[in-house]
């Protein structure tokens, strides 16, 4: 069954441009304009180049499988022309509704594009990951895929650097996390996983945790309120136990 990513961006001028494409599972995919016919616009154009000049204030993506449910979002970016993320979309599964404001407008411009990174609900081993803004500005999405009863770091979508790697010197302020377990990360009692995604410093000292969502719910996954400044030798992990 094929699974597709809709999304739609709405712009300072009040006008709205309308994405559509089926995508590949487990690897970011860029989403075009619909090339369906069934709206008023030239499909099959990458986000910027369709909307070029406009504001982007607001956005959302709903991820679905045909005649199923087994569609999940884990996460979407606005990449900018260099191939750097310039800002975050939220989205969830066939069931969610809403459009939430980002939470910094971003430019439109030729080579500006939206990806989405989607999965399959299951009852193994999931992707994990962690959009992030900070203080300055910067903006990264981190994923990894767990492994049962085992540490696994969040790197980098853009490095591959780990959090101290990638965010060195930098203050975290929100963040948005998905993991596609059926059970949730930690679902064989309370040995061997962790039910949470969490930040240590280099003695192991934790820093932050934050919950993951399960993106297929009636409501965008919201972003979390959390500061903390990230130094060089900081880890971010994933830890699940599956049943």
């Amino acid at each position: 069954m094929a699974t597709n990513a809709s999304v739609i961006l709405k712009f300072s001028d009040g006008t709205i441009s309308y994405l559509r494409n089926a995508v590949t599972l487990d690897t970011f995919t860029e989403v075009k304009t619909d090339a369906s016919g069934l709206v008023n616009q030239a499909g099959d154009i990458s986000a910027g180049q369709a909307n070029q000049g406009k504001l982007l204030i607001a956005a959302a993506v709903k991820v679905s499988t045909d005649d199923a449910t087994t569609g999940l979002f884990c996460a979407a970016s606005v990449v900018g022309v260099s191939g750097n993320i310039i800002g975050l979309i939220q989205g969830s599964g066939a069931a969610a509704s809403g459009l939430p404001m980002l939470k910094r407008p971003v430019r439109m411009m030729t080579g500006v594009k939206v990806n989405v990174l989607a999965q399959a609900i299951g009852t193994g081993v999931q992707i994990g990951s962690c959009a992030v803004y900070c203080a300055s500005g910067k903006v990264d999405i981190f994923t990894g895929v767990a492994i049962a009863s085992t540490d696994v770091p969040l790197l980098s979508v853009i490095s591959g650097s780990t959090i101290g790697e990638a965010l060195v010197g930098e203050r975290v302020i929100c963040t948005y996390q998905t993991y596609g377990g059926t059970n949730g990360v930690a679902s064989d009692g309370i040995a061997n996983g962790v039910n949470a995604f969490f930040v240590e410093d280099a003695q192991g000292q934790l820093k932050a945790m934050m919950y993951a969502e399960y993106g297929t719910g009636q409501e965008m996954v919201k972003f979390v309120d959390q500061q903390f400044n990230v130094v060089q030798n900081d880890t971010f992990t994933l830890r699940a136990n599956i049943n």
